[in-house]
């Protein structure tokens, strides 16, 4: 048999010579992500990365290959898209000086938070860590790889909801894996279908574990809350909206909700407005009311009147009041009291009256209050009249009619809401300038309805388009058009169609966006005695992209220091104003004490990373420019050598690059004026190989 190779997929090894997997259907020259490691690459010399599972604002999740245990396993990449990016075709990151103290204060929460997971590693609901190592400017932490499926894929075959009984043998591990947390000052803030899976051992695992900066709105990074299960204290990063156990409570409860009912949980936010969720048993009788009761209790919108912690929730889940038992007849009779005159005396009801004796019933499961018989006249039997005989069956007569009006009306106004509804798309629909805007697809049946009642419309302006598309791509498709904007970065989204908050109805939407290009016009930094790579840095802050750097023969001055500025051949000053719009270049010159008097190929970077001869054609500005020599008084400008940093082109969606290092040296943070900072070193790795608490 001939030699075999791994998917990138699958982890599994088939025939070198096929190009796609038999097993999964991956082919090998599949593209991926370029924000992302590309699949194939090796991390600390054992791990074959694969494919990107997932990614938010903390970092990525790849599938890997453990080629010493020859395992598959997960790989999590520290990396917070907002704060660096990567080195195009390389495994390392780059931060700018700006970002550097943000980056390095994330990045050890980051490690304490995994370095305290692993010591939890021997619990069997966390999935546990198994080695965690520093490398290309970033932290990576290994997990297990989970044999099973997530809980909403475990909902969806078990006909979208599961029984309380089948919920109280499931959930108690969880609980208790939660307290431990707890105890451990850890809280998860994501707990929901998407972060819990069911093993094929019928076990429940946690997955989802951030920093609490990508579990808060507005903390600096790119957050990630799941609707209908987040909280609403998440939903701020102010002082006032304090998080912890209750916060957990509150995810846990709505996931009891959805499997319980089958039905998502009005998001948290929605309900600040207009609190109109209803009660588990409203939606399914067969949910005993004392859960349902204790659900909404969890659900309470208030951290500080909500149930507190997991140990309070377990024990009025599960720890319900027992009716009192009646022994036999005579303790089921009240002890009547009787005033004759002045003068109190209590009469025993008789006890051996075969015609007034009777057995009672035991109270129902939903009664737990004391039993109480009919009261008895004084010296006389128990007296059984048609009327009394008749109260039951009328009274519950009228309990049906008034249920089966609660229930009609509730049909009815959900047929009017679901109408409604419709007739607002289709005046939106009319009164958009093109056909596409929330194009909606499929069957207008309301089952499938039903189905798509969880789309709803995000808030993606001031988030990065590309970042944003592939995130939301299973729900609906982005039309972007690209604009200049001096508000919003490059490749910032800074208007949508679609207000946030609006119910995407009937299928897969389309919205339209703005995308900036970047600022429009822009004003020239002050270059004087600066380097190439620090005044880069201050053409980027000051939003000129369009730019190129040219390097000239040293001549006892100080090497890689930038001498002029020109735009068409004209030498501009700083302080002048540059517009991006005209497609214009600014070339920047500097001095390299390693450059020879050859002028056959004029080495040239693009502000963009993109490198060319003397006529180039820049991607970004889909424009062609012409760079012409200097005159016959300038010094001679040639190729530089291959120790000068080259800068790569990055796609036109991404955020800007920051200056990248040479490929021989490590990633070098961009320094400001006069100064280096150091390399990003994030701290020491976990060796679990030892001792219990997997920390050295």
């Amino acid at each position: 048999m001939g030699e075999r190779k791994i998917c990138y997929k699958c982890m599994v090894k088939y025939d070198s010579g096929l190009n796609i997997c038999p097993s999964c259907g991956y082919a090998e020259n599949t593209p991926s992500n370029p924000m992302y490691i590309s699949p194939g690459t090796i991390l600390h010399d054992r791990y074959l990365v694969g494919v990107l599972l997932e990614y938010n604002g903390e970092g990525a999740t790849y599938i890997a290959h453990d080629t010493s245990t020859e395992c598959t396993v997960l790989i999590r990449e520290y990396m917070p898209v907002n704060l660096c990016t990567r080195i195009k075709d390389q495994p390392d990151i780059s931060v700018s000086y700006e970002n550097l103290a943000k980056y390095k204060a994330f990045m050890a929460e980051y490690t304490e938070l995994n370095k305290s997971l692993a010591r939890l590693r021997n619990n069997s609901n966390i999935n546990p860590v198994l080695d965690m190592f520093a490398e290309n400017n970033t932290t990576y932490t290994v997990f297990e790889h989970i044999d099973g499926v997530k809980m909403l894929d475990y909902l969806k075959d078990n006909a979208g909801e599961l029984s309380w009984e089948q919920i109280s043998k499931l959930f108690p591990p969880m609980f208790t894996t939660l307290g431990i947390l707890h105890n451990a000052g850890i809280i998860h803030r994501a707990i929901s279908p998407d972060t819990v899976y069911i093993t094929n051992k019928g076990e429940l695992k946690l997955t989802g574990f951030c920093i609490s900066a990508v579990r808060t709105a507005d903390a600096c990074l790119e957050y990630e809350l799941f609707k209908g299960y987040a909280a609403p204290e998440q939903y701020s990063s102010s002082s006032n909206s304090r998080q912890g156990s209750w916060t957990d409570v509150y995810s846990v409860c709505a996931l009891m909700y959805r499997a319980l009912t089958g039905c998502m949980p009005v998001d948290s936010m929605s309900r600040l407005k207009s609190d109109e969720i209803c009660e588990p048993r409203m939606l399914s009788a067969k949910i005993p009311r004392n859960v349902s009761k204790v659900i909404m209790e969890g659900m309470t919108l208030s951290g500080c009147d909500r149930i507190q912690t997991i140990t309070e929730l377990v024990t009025k889940l599960f720890e319900q009041p027992v009716p009192k038992t009646i022994q036999n007849t005579a303790q089921r009779r009240k002890v009547s009291t009787e005033t004759n005159g002045n003068k109190n005396y209590q009469k025993q009801a008789p006890v051996n009256n075969s015609h007034n004796d009777r057995n009672y019933p035991p109270p129902h499961d939903d009664y737990y209050g004391e039993y109480e018989p009919e009261s008895e006249s004084r010296g006389n039997n128990y007296k059984y009249e048609t009327v009394d005989r008749l109260k039951v069956p009328v009274i519950i007569g009228i309990l049906l009619v008034a249920i089966l009006m609660i229930i009609a009306v509730f049909i009815i106004n959900m047929i009017t809401d679901t109408k409604q509804s419709r007739e607002n798309n289709a005046n939106r629909h009319n009164n958009s300038t093109s056909a596409s805007d929330n194009v909606v697809s499929g069957d207008s049946e309301p089952e499938e309805e039903t189905e798509t009642l969880d789309t709803i419309m995000p808030d993606l302006v001031g988030k990065f388009y590309e970042f944003t598309a592939d995130k939301y791509k299973d729900y609906f498709t982005l039309d972007a058009e690209y604009e200049y904007n001096d508000d919003y970065e490059v490749d910032m989204i800074f208007w949508q169609n679609i207000e946030p908050g609006e119910q995407l109805v009937g299928g897969r939407a389309t919205i339209k966006v703005k995308v900036s290009k970047g600022k429009e016009t822009a004003e020239i930094p002050e270059y004087k005695d600066l380097t190439i790579k620090e005044y880069e840095a201050k053409l980027k802050e000051a939003g000129i992209l369009n730019y190129s750097v040219l390097a000239t023969k040293s001549t006892n001055v100080k090497p890689d220091v930038v001498i002029g500025l020109q735009v068409e051949g004209k030498d501009v000053k700083p302080g002048s104003v540059f517009s991006n719009k005209e497609g214009k270049k600014l070339i920047v010159y500097y001095y390299s004490e390693n450059v020879t008097t050859d002028n056959s190929n004029l080495f040239i970077s693009d502000g963009n990373g993109f490198e060319a001869e003397e006529e180039t054609t820049s991607e970004s500005q889909q424009t062609t420019t012409k760079y012409v020599a200097p005159s016959t008084t300038a010094p001679v400008y040639t190729e530089a050598p291959t120790t000068e940093p080259v800068y790569t082109d990055p796609p036109e969606t991404q955020p800007p690059v920051v200056t990248s290092p040479p490929e021989t040296q490590p990633p070098v943070v961009t320094s400001p004026p006069e100064t280096q900072p150091p390399v990003v070193e994030p701290d020491p790795p976990v060796d679990i190989s030892g001792d219990d608490t997997g920390v050295i």
